[in-house]
């Protein structure tokens, strides 16, 4: 038995899951698809795009439980999807949320199911706004779920923490000290071998994974995530690192979404709040055009392998393609293509994957044949 993550609004998180099902995105401590295998102790597998399944998604035997990928997983919902029995399908509100299949995932295994319907509190991510929105939730959701049982490296005497102990848990390797931590808002998760450095605020629902640097002196406050691999400075609030990305100067970031492999360069500023104090337009892939958003606060998504140079000013509600770099005089454009290079050129694509490859071996990582045709393919559909 496999879970198989489909993914059924994948244009909505564009530009971050250009590169990825939404699945693989981070809301919390985990990844989607990893809240999911550690609830249902079961491997998955992911369905987007075609491009994207040559990476994602792999064949397999046996069973299936086939889940919506906008779903987050709760107790209930998660009782409720293991309690299927072949050819039954789970529904909220005319929406599908799971079903169990016997022959695997293919077409038969959508034919003849049976409605079952969730009466139980649901939780979906409709845009990649949402994924900062009920970031804080599901940091306390995670805390719980990776922590329980486990005891926690001794936080150092050098440290200042208010709130309760209880709501801190460092992993082995972890260096921090001379900070000042709380977590009376929401709890704070320090991975393996991260370093923390002195002089550094962090208010909770706070969450560090393997190997990252938070700079001397940062202010973040929470709910803000970070993946593996990162360097962080400066001010961060409510934000999400996916991992693998850089922001290891000054300067304002809040209610935005990075992608892996960013690099935002010193001083690099995104508004987060329009002058006027009303409602934000985002760009909408679909539809081609800037559309009104339902949000206040809505700072900026970035896309994979981009890049911002010194001094940046970004406006609110921007988004920016995957592989672009960002620099000149003044705003720039609120919506950037992928592939950009300033305003004024492309970026070659060549050149692009060479660069990647020597970021990825900075940090001792290997970039795949899978992920250069991903690359390929957004060229052609990003333009």
């Amino acid at each position: 038995m496999k879970i198989v993550l489909v993914d059924s609004n994948w244009k909505t998180f564009l530009p971050v899951s250009f590169t990825r099902p939404v699945s693989h995105l981070r809301c919390g401590i985990l990844k989607l698809y990893e809240k999911w295998e550690k609830h249902l102790q079961l491997v998955s597998v992911s369905v987007s795009e075609e491009y994207l399944n040559t990476k994602f998604f792999k064949e397999f035997d046996g069973g299936a439980l086939i889940i919506n990928s906008k779903f987050l997983p709760n107790k209930e919902l998660v009782e409720a999807i293991s309690e299927l029995k072949p050819s039954e399908m789970l529904t909220f509100n005319g929406k599908w949320i799971a079903i169990k299949s016997d022959v695997g995932f293919n077409k038969k295994s959508w034919e003849g199911v049976t409605p079952k319907i969730f009466k139980g509190e649901v939780k979906t991510i409709e845009n990649w706004w949402d994924l900062y929105k009920v970031n804080g939730v599901e940091i306390e959701n995670d805390f719980d779920l990776i922590t329980k049982g486990r005891i926690s490296q001794p936080l150092s005497s050098t440290n200042t923490l208010i709130g309760s102990v209880d709501r801190i848990f460092i992993e082995k390797g972890a260096y921090v000290e001379a900070c000042t931590l709380n977590t009376q808002i929401g709890s704070i998760y320090i991975g393996n071998s991260v370093e923390v450095m002195e002089g550094c605020s962090i208010r909770g629902g706070f969450s560090v994974l393997d190997d990252s640097k938070i700079k001397l002196g940062s202010k973040i406050y929470g709910p803000t995530s970070i993946g593996p691999k990162c360097r962080v400075g400066g001010e961060v609030k409510n934000s999400i690192f996916q991992g693998y990305s850089n922001k290891s100067h000054d300067g304002y970031l809040g209610n935005s979404i990075i992608g892996e492999w960013v690099n935002l360069g010193a001083d690099t500023n995104c508004s987060n709040l329009k002058n006027t104090f009303s409602e934000a337009k985002v760009w909408d892939y679909e539809k081609k055009s800037f559309e009104l958003s339902g949000e206040q606060f809505i700072g900026c998504c970035i896309g994979d392998f981009s890049k911002t140079g010194i001094n940046t000013m970004l406006n609110t509600a921007s988004v920016i393609g995957v592989n672009s770099n960002v620099f000149g005089v003044g705003f720039p454009a609120k919506k950037i293509p992928s592939f950009s290079w300033s305003a004024t050129e492309a970026y070659n694509l060549n050149k692009a994957w060479a660069v990647n490859q020597n970021i990825a071996k900075m940090a001792n990582e290997q970039l795949t044949n899978f992920d250069f045709e991903i690359l390929k393919s957004i060229q052609e559909i990003d333009l």
